[in-house]
């Protein structure tokens, strides 16, 4: 497995680890100490060390891998400790969108024989389903307003610009971009008034070997300090992480979660 940030790629590899399956984990971003279960199988290697994770990869054997978790672009932006093999592949680059990134991942693991998985592989449960996940319904207003934000939040994402928006009375208050989901929340809210919606969506082409948008338990407490009311994701496409931790949280604060 290659590890970004956050707790979606622990939850995986605990799962793997489980079940016998995880041989090594690449940890690319985050803390390295979160796969203490995993032994002496995890690594650790900046994004840009393209080179050495070619090799990691083969001396470990690996025929199968799990790409998971959030790598931040301002890596690729400042380009500290890059290889000369990463330096290469950007080369091949002709935008710095994300699909153009796993286009060139996906022939470098080919050329070694190895088989990129689905992140959902292991996960499916984890994944929205449609309609309501929490005990309180939407009001017309808010449902009005997820209707509204869902769409943009779709055509941002196949843009390739970001997975959200926050929305509130039909207005778009905030667009997601490099800054995250959690910050564009504070940014979208920052009227203080209550109400506010946000929408998150997977783009058109979404490859699910290589990015699904999650939430987690942290969206909806900043969704909470920000007097954010309603979650809409788009069904089939995006991560709950915990989920049964999420709505229990998202109840105790009467946000509502729907799966459009």
């Amino acid at each position: 497995m290659i590890a970004g940030d956050g707790s979606l790629p622990v939850l995986l590899a605990e799962r793997l680890n489980r079940q016998n399956l995880l041989s090594a984990v690449i940890v690319l971003q985050g803390s390295a100490d979160r796969f203490c279960f995993a032994g002496d199988t995890v690594y650790e290697s900046p994004p840009g060390k393209v080179g050495y994770i070619l090799k990691l990869l083969k001396n470990n054997e690996i025929s199968k891998l799990v790409m998971i978790g959030k790598i931040d672009k301002k890596a690729f932006l400042e380009r500290k400790g890059f290889d000369f093999k990463a330096l290469q592949l950007l080369k091949k680059i002709k935008d710095g969108n994300d699909m153009s990134i796993f286009k060139i991942i996906q022939d470098e693991m080919s050329k070694i024989g190895v088989e990129i998985l689905s992140q959902d592989e292991y996960l499916k449960d984890m994944i929205a389903h449609k309609g309501l996940l929490t005990k309180r319904k939407p009001t017309k207003s808010e449902m009005a307003d997820a209707e509204f934000g869902i769409k943009y939040a779709k055509q941002i994402a196949s843009m390739d610009i970001g997975q959200a928006v926050v929305v509130k009375d039909r207005v778009v208050t905030a667009v997601e971009a490099v800054e995250g989901t959690n910050n564009t929340i504070r940014r979208g809210a920052m009227s203080g008034k209550s109400g506010f919606v946000v929408c998150k969506a997977a783009r058109s082409n979404q490859d699910p070997r290589f990015d699904i948008p999650s939430v987690g338990l942290t969206t909806l407490e900043v969704m909470a300090e920000n007097n954010c009311t309603l979650l809409a994701l788009e069904a089939g496409k995006i991560f709950i992480m915990n989920p049964e931790e999420v709505t229990a949280f998202a109840d105790s604060k009467r946000i509502s979660i729907i799966g459009f």
